[in-house]
């Protein structure tokens, strides 16, 4: 083929569970291209890694073309490759011939071998082989429903597969590469250097860190299962020594020390000893089943309790809410009534100023008595008036803060009374300007009146003992109405001082119900974590328990190791912002898009990214979310609809608002 001719072909077969995965990841890392499209874990089994999807399909069209199991699980001799796939064989070749050295693993290619070998005449072959018994038990562990009604076909096919491996090999010899795949492994440099140097590759060093010993289960050659084939197998041991004796040994010889391992006869003990184990699974089956019941009904209380202390905490929160808002009015009454008493008191000031000046308007009018007592008489009415009017200010203060306004509003309507009696002070200094005039024209009448004067100034010493009288009153009247509103204030302050105290006590008793609240989360979800990895496991081991004696032993292993590798848990802001995402993907997925804000405006105060890579980890969150469900994010509906756009336009100010909420706290 001419799309093959500048490229070299390495093709790695091998039995099922032979170590084909390794070994192309190992060689990947050599610089062996082993394909772009490569199985994953949506198609089987996680344990197939590194096989090549094209050439994996194929195999399993042409097996089912033949009536033959698509998974290999075949014993047929020679399986025919109609014409259709032959074409089809040649486009996957030039379609992955990417390349100077490409290959492929995939386990099937192991039953056309003689097929490819006869299409690809340039193509080379690195052939694995395994312990028979390693083999079965890794196929055992693995699970296939085939293996299960016939436990027996597991070594059949390791002998059909590695048949085939000897037929290639016989015949092609010098464009094969066997190896035993513990020597591979343990002589990785030096095999690797054999591999370039017999089939002229240009492999790299490969990189040796890829290969984990815990990969590989082995089983010794001592124990009773090696036996159990040697005993009714015995055609496998024979197949196993020839291939170790035309496979690349470092010493140039097979070391067949084996042998002498293998026992001929299973021993009874190893029958019986199989059979303690599964009693004592089946105890502890039974143990943790009790346990996980236990767990359920722990979990279900722990629940319970944390729907509980949720509600306290969202109780304990509105009543914090509450006091701030009545410690907030209070300060801001406070504020107003400090300013109305200063406004009161510059006001007492004013009058008490009109008022001197009053006085001496009336002493500078005593040459005019008779044009001004009318006028003086107006102004003992109009300031008894204003006594009336603080009296009732006074009175309005003691009772009530909001009756306060009220004294303000008569204080100013006074104020306004005030301003009358100065615009009438005018008018009598217009007047007395007007006596003066007059008095230059009765001086003729002076003499006259004088005994009338005398009488007059009389009388003016009563009015001003009266006014005295007045003036003491309207102090005594000041004097309380100060008192009041220094009681008036000192109660506010006593109100506000307490108001603080219970806002403190508040505050306290919020943070210790919040680390209660936070200590018994945290409980909760390390108690779920461990009740779901209890189901987990003794779910596995349910099933693992109906399977025959030897998968049973293998299964428990399994479980043991993968509790052993459970990856640790998200901390606990890290869960509330999934779990919040999550919520709004709900309800932007069922429609009420305002929810679907709300859930994302909670996220921020916990989310664990800068503000651009939040919004960007919410479009990734809810595309995995909707695929997940089976359908596609539209993710234009989304980021043009009017909610999402007016949260992301205010969440800088969103996010400004709950910085500044968490300084207050």
């Amino acid at each position: 083929m001419e799309s093959t001719q500048n490229s070299s072909i390495l093709i790695i077969a091998g039995m099922h569970r032979s170590g084909t995965s390794l070994t192309a990841s190992i060689l990947q890392s050599a610089g062996l291209h082993i394909g772009r499209k490569l199985l994953d874990q949506s198609h089987g089994a996680s344990e197939r890694h590194f096989e090549n999807l094209d050439f994996f399909e194929f195999h399993k069209a042409v097996l089912r073309s033949q009536g033959v199991n698509e998974d290999g699980w075949t014993l047929q001799e020679t399986i025919e490759v109609e014409d259709r796939f032959v074409e089809q064989a040649k486009e996957l070749v030039a379609k992955n011939a990417v390349s100077a050295v490409w290959g492929w693993k995939e386990p099937r290619t192991t039953l056309f071998l003689e097929f490819w070998a006869n299409l690809l005449p340039e193509a080379k072959f690195l052939l694995l082989y395994r312990f028979p018994w390693e083999v079965v038990d890794s196929l055992y562990r693995r699970g296939d429903a085939i293996f299960k009604s016939q436990p027996d076909l597991a070594v059949k096919i390791w002998l059909h597969y590695n048949q085939k491996i000897l037929n290639l090999y016989n015949k092609f010899s010098e464009r094969c590469f066997l190896v035993n795949l513990h020597v591979l492994l343990n002589h990785l440099d030096t095999v690797t250097s054999a591999i370039n140097q017999k089939l002229q590759l240009n492999l790299a060093v490969p990189n040796s860190t890829l290969y984990n010993p815990s990969q590989i289960h082995k089983q010794s050659i001592e124990g009773h299962r090696a036996s159990l084939i040697t005993y009714y197998f015995p055609e496998a041991i024979e197949m196993y020594r020839e291939l170790e004796a035309r496979a690349w040994q470092v010493n140039d010889t097979p070391d067949l020390s084996w042998i002498e391992q293998l026992k001929n006869t299973p021993y009874k003990t190893w029958a019986f000893q199989d059979w303690l184990q599964l009693g004592n699974w089946e105890g502890e089956k039974s143990k943790l089943h009790q346990e996980l019941g236990q767990s359920r009904s722990q979990l279900q209380q722990t629940q319970g309790e944390l729907a509980s202390s949720r509600s306290q905490l969202q109780q304990t929160q509105g009543e914090l809410e509450s006091s701030r808002s009545q410690l907030q009015q209070a300060q801001g009454e406070l504020e107003s009534s400090r300013s109305q008493l200063q406004q009161t008191q510059g006001e007492l000031e004013s009058s008490r100023s009109q008022l001197q000046q009053t006085q001496g308007e009336l002493e500078s009018s005593r040459s005019q008595l008779q044009q001004t007592q009318g006028e003086l008489e107006q102004s003992q009415f109009y300031l008894k008036q204003t006594q009336t009017e603080l009296e009732q200010s006074q009175l309005q203060l003691q009772q009530t803060k909001v009756e306060l306004e009220n004294s303000v509003s008569q204080l100013n309507q006074t104020q306004e009374e005030v301003e009358q009696i100065k615009l009438e002070l005018l008018t009598t200094g217009s007047q007395l300007k007007q006596s003066q005039g007059e008095q230059k024209r009765s001086q003729s009448q002076l003499y006259q009146v004088q005994s009338e004067l005398d009488q007059t100034q009389a009388q003016l010493q009563s009015t001003k003992l009266m006014l005295e009288q007045f003036q003491a009153q309207a102090n005594q009247k000041e004097n309380q109405l100060n008192k009041s509103l220094s009681k008036l204030e000192e109660q506010l302050q006593k109100a506000a001082a307490e108001s603080q105290e219970q806002l403190q006590e508040l505050t306290a008793k919020f943070k210790q119900e919040q680390e209660k609240l936070q200590s018994a989360l945290y409980l909760t979800k390390q108690e779920l974590k461990r009740s779901q990895s209890i189901l987990f496991q003794t779910q596995a081991e349910l099933e693992q328990s109906q399977r025959q004696l030897y998968q049973t032993q293998q299964e428990f292993s399994q479980l043991r190791l993968e509790q052993a590798l459970t990856s640790s848990p998200d901390t606990e802001e890290q869960f509330d912002y999934r779990l919040l995402v999550w919520k709004a993907w709900s309800a932007y997925s069922g429609g009420n898009l305002t929810q679907m804000s709300q859930y994302l405006r909670k996220s921020m105060k916990c989310r664990p990214h800068s503000r651009s890579e939040t919004i960007l980890d919410w479009l990734n969150s809810f595309t995995q979310f909707s695929a997940e469900k089976g359908t596609q994010l539209d993710v234009e509906d989304l980021t043009s609809s009017e909610e999402w756009k007016e949260f992301i336009k205010n969440s800088t100010r969103f996010h400004i608002k709950i910085s500044q909420t968490l300084i207050v706290n």
